[in-house]
């Protein structure tokens, strides 16, 4: 196994680099993955209580991280596709927390059976990102079913603090599926908006249940009053409109100015 030790905000831990195959390690290590994520969901992390959700959670990169910066709170990761997912527990035993992060090898939508994932060309020769339920993300090489539940029907009975969606356009239909558990415990949520996302349904459903979008760009945490694809910020902060003044103490902390988009009459 070839390991790489990384270093960030002050903690270390390891993580399987795959022969430089996962791309996520290498760009972690080098400062440079997602930024500004890490830091502002690391830092929410440590401010708010709670279990970790980790959707999407591939290699394991935020599952590691999350275990790491917050040690007393539990940490539960979905992950469908047999190819990062011995990738994930290898990462997780590297750093003694095989017994600390529960894996459910199913992906989370709006429905409970069994979908297609859309695997895209692997002739990149790189640990596969780029997984979706969604047939339109990108052109599919393969195709696998996987099952699929809801989160809402996971019975998990813990807190929420923190969830991180990353499901490549998936995500409305996740958060549709986990309504009744946003509405319980009012998590902060980190989620992906890329091309194929939803946009529309999701506005209606976070005006729906009291949350406020931000988008994470590098410099800044911007509100324009509904989800927008945006290349420089394909990172979403999904905050209840209650827990805004503990989401400005977080970018706070990063050095990140929140701004809210307006127009002059």
């Amino acid at each position: 196994m070839s390991k790489m030790n990384v270093n960030f905000a002050g903690r270390s831990f390891e993580i399987d680099s795959s022969d430089g195959m996962d791309a996520v390690a290498q760009q972690l290590a080098a400062g440079s993955y997602e930024a500004p994520l890490p830091f502002v969901m690391m830092a929410t992390l440590v401010r708010v209580e709670g279990a970790f959700i980790d959707v999407g959670a591939n290699t394991g990169i935020y599952s590691v991280m999350a275990s790491v910066f917050a040690p007393d709170r539990k940490v539960v990761a979905f992950e469908p596709l047999p190819s990062v997912l011995s990738i994930l527990r290898k990462n997780l035993a590297i750093n003694n927390l095989q017994d600390r992060v529960t894996i459910h090898e199913v992906a989370l939508s709006d429905r409970n059976g069994v979908a297609s994932l859309h695997l895209p060309d692997p002739h990149h020769g790189l640990v596969e990102t780029s997984a979706s339920l969604e047939s339109e993300f990108k052109q599919a090489h393969s195709i696998i079913d996987v099952p699929v539940k809801r989160f809402d029907d996971m019975n998990i009975s813990d807190f929420i603090g923190v969830i991180k969606a990353d499901i490549e356009g998936h995500e409305y239909a996740f958060l549709n599926g986990a309504r009744e558990t946003i509405m319980r415990d009012r998590p902060i949520i980190f989620a992906e908006v890329v091309g194929p996302a939803r946009r529309g349904p999701m506005n209606a459903l976070l005006r729906n249940i009291g949350y406020m979008d931000f988008r994470l760009r590098p410099d800044m945490a911007l509100h324009d009053g509904e989800v927008l694809f945006d290349d420089a910020a394909w990172n979403h902060a999904l905050v209840p409109v209650e827990r805004l003044a503990k989401f400005r103490e977080i970018c706070d902390s990063c050095g990140l100015p929140m701004f809210r988009r307006f127009q002059l009459s």
